[in-house]
């Protein structure tokens, strides 16, 4: 028999972790094969990495889980059923996929994160195009479908990235903001320090542009539960904390969404304000390089025609 997809692994992983309580990913892996009378022949199967073909797939389905929030990850490597879980396996009769997944406000902003808008044809009607699903289509080229699969595993990565962020304490927070600002190449030429603790009301970081200090950059740093809102309070009360500083420039970084009252507050008051909310933040840490790590790698080779022609 093949080895099954990762959807069809869904249900069997969200049993195991029903029956057994929290459990190491290697145990869950050995008996969700179990539990799907996995062939010993296609536990040995491997990827090209070298990676066993269950393993990968019981992780995508572990992914998957927790982006919806049936799952959740109470340690390093580990994975534990939530109630939504539960309550999903009580309601939902056979196999469980990506459509019973949708249900979830948390999934459907995954999928949103890891699809690509379809290149419209001639004479094609915007309004009857769909994001096309990160299992690609036909008419797409390999270049297209790698393009596609590096942008579903990075919008995975941005949730779990949430995760671990939000169980950072304040402090620890902040000191990520400004790890990842000097990531960015802020400061390069000055200093980038915290002032959470010096008791600057509003402000938790200074960005000295300049070896002198005479171009600032102010930075607020807010981790929120992620269904929280920024709204326009907030931002006046940061708007006050510049102005008490003197400056005319901040950022304004939250691991949740402002409000569009906020947005347009920010947009035009006096001062420049950057609003960073949480998908912006999780995006600018996988460019940057900030908590993260390569993962597969992978050369696509191409005909070198100047070889030929030198022969």
């Amino acid at each position: 028999m093949a080895v099954p997809s990762y959807e069809q692994m869904m249900r069997p992983t969200l049993e195991v972790l029903a029956d057994m309580g929290p459990l190491a990913f290697r145990s869950l892996v050995d008996l969700v094969a179990e539990r799907m009378q996995i062939t010993e022949d296609d536990m040995a199967a491997t990827i090209d990495s070298g990676q066993s073909v269950v393993v990968n797939r019981v992780g995508w389905a572990v992914t998957y889980l927790v982006q919806a929030g049936v799952i959740k990850r109470p340690k390093r490597a580990y994975a534990e059923v939530t109630e939504r879980g539960r309550q999903l396996l009580a309601t939902v009769q056979g196999p469980i996929s990506n459509a019973d997944l949708a249900q979830f406000e948390e999934f459907r902003d995954f999928r949103q994160r890891s699809r690509r808008k379809p290149k419209p044809a001639p004479g094609d009607d915007p309004a009857t195009l769909h994001d096309i699903d990160e299992e690609g289509t036909d008419g797409d080229t390999p270049q297209e479908v790698i393009s596609q699969m590096v942008a579903t595993v990075h919008g995975a990565l941005a949730g779990e990235l949430l995760e671990r962020v939000m169980d950072l304490t304040p402090i620890a927070f902040e000191q990520l903001v400004l790890r990842l600002l000097g990531a960015m190449g802020y400061g390069a030429s000055g200093q980038i320090e915290s002032t959470a603790e010096s008791g600057d009301a509003g402000i938790d970081g200074v960005i000295s542009q300049d070896p002198l200090g005479l171009d600032r950059i102010y930075v607020q740093a807010k981790r929120y539960s992620r269904d929280r809102t920024i709204g326009r309070p907030a931002m006046q009360a940061f708007v006050g904390a510049l102005q008490g500083q003197q400056a005319d420039r901040g950022v304004f970084i939250a691991t949740c969404a402002f409000t569009r009252d906020a947005l347009t507050y920010a947009d035009r008051v006096g001062v420049r304000i950057i609003p960073i909310d949480g998908i912006r933040l999780a995006e600018l840490m996988l460019k940057h390089r900030v908590g993260v790590q390569p993962g597969y790698v992978t050369t696509l080779l191409r005909l070198d025609e100047d070889f030929f022609e030198t022969l």
